[in-house]
């Protein structure tokens, strides 16, 4: 590992001429910031977080950038990080983007003037350039459950594929036939796996999913259209009898359309989410829904970002598995039919 003494030897300074140069503070000359800065580069040096924190008493500051505060998801996810950072002595900046590329982007170019020194990320879309940006102010990140195929070494992934198509399975086997689904913006790839997960079950069973029944590009926040859409759905003819929701928030919109309409889940229909986040456990019916390792993605994603200020080094990121916790919102049709 590259120390301060290193850099000191390799342009010829005192270790204390490099340290005012590296905190920007004592006079120094042009030429002499400079030719420190080069050395620095050169070496590939990030000084070692916690040695700061106990020298100066300030800590580095990691950015947490989130697409929503309401997402119940991404309080959890919050609370993790913000244990795991302070672990490793850092504090947690937290932004908001609201799903805004704009904002997103604001942000972005905002942290690289900030005293930030490393960036954990939740995109708003599918563009990503403006991150990758930040490299050139030697500022690591990281994408949480998001794939970039042109960045995939910043990518920490779940299989969202492989868990949807062991939920709508599991309904599946449970005699459902007539599975409908409801998904946000595939902007955001996750979104577009679970998709995906879904209806490879349903063609695995020899199954489709009408029209009708499928919603896309829903944003649950949007009280004025989503929730018509739902009910919209919920009073077709043909209903669907079973829902998959590509996560929490979106199941529990439709746990409130059901309750409008008079529809008791799982009686007259049965609801499995995403996240299991944790109301899922508190709402009636208790929620079946996919865990997402909140813990262990806060875990891997701090790490991630403390190795590449402590080494300069990539990291390997690996694919996280979800799995399914079964509770009581999704009914046996097998069994009913069988009792009959």
């Amino acid at each position: 590992m590259v120390t301060i003494k290193d850099v000191a030897k390799k342009c010829g300074f005192s270790v204390c001429t490099v340290s005012r140069a590296l905190s920007g503070k004592g006079y120094l000359k042009e030429e002499t910031r400079q030719k420190i800065m080069e050395a620095v580069a050169e070496l590939n040096y990030r000084p070692n977080t916690l040695a700061v924190n106990l020298k100066t008493g300030r800590r580095q500051t990691l950015a947490l950038i989130l697409p929503s505060l309401t997402n119940i998801f991404y309080a959890k996810l919050e609370q993790y990080m913000e244990a795991f950072a302070s672990e490793k002595g850092y504090l947690l900046y937290l932004s908001n983007t609201e799903y805004s590329l704009e904002k997103e982007k604001q942000i972005i170019e905002n942290l690289a003037g900030m005293d930030i020194v490393g960036v954990i990320i939740f995109t708003a879309s599918g563009e990503h350039e403006h991150i990758k940006k930040l490299s050139g102010f030697g500022i690591p990140y990281v994408y949480m459950n998001r794939y970039f195929e042109d960045d995939l070494e910043h990518c920490l992934r779940l299989d969202n594929k492989k868990a949807a198509f062991e939920a709508v399975n599991y309904m599946i086997q449970l005699g459902h036939r007539n599975i409908g689904g409801i998904f946000q913006s595939f902007a955001n790839s996750s979104y577009q796996e679970r998709y995906e997960g879904m209806m490879e079950a349903l063609a695995a069973h020899g199954l489709t999913c009408h029209p009708d029944n499928l919603l896309l590009d829903v944003n649950p926040e949007d009280m004025g259209t989503t929730p018509a859409r739902i009910l919209q759905m919920l009073q077709q003819p043909e209903r669907p009898m079973a829902i998959f929701a590509c996560n929490d928030m979106m199941a529990f919109n439709v746990y409130r359309a059901a309750y409008i309409l008079g529809l008791q889940i799982p009686e007259h229909l049965s609801v499995f989410g995403y996240d299991n986040c944790i109301m899922a456990n508190f709402v009636t019916p208790p929620l079946s829904t996919v865990s997402a390792p909140a813990k262990q993605l806060s875990s891997i994603a701090v790490d991630f970002i403390d190795h590449h200020i402590q080494t300069g080094d990539i990291k390997k990121l690996p694919v996280l598995n979800a799995s399914l916790v079964i509770r009581n919102s999704v009914k046996n049709l097998k069994d009913y039919k069988e009792g009959q």
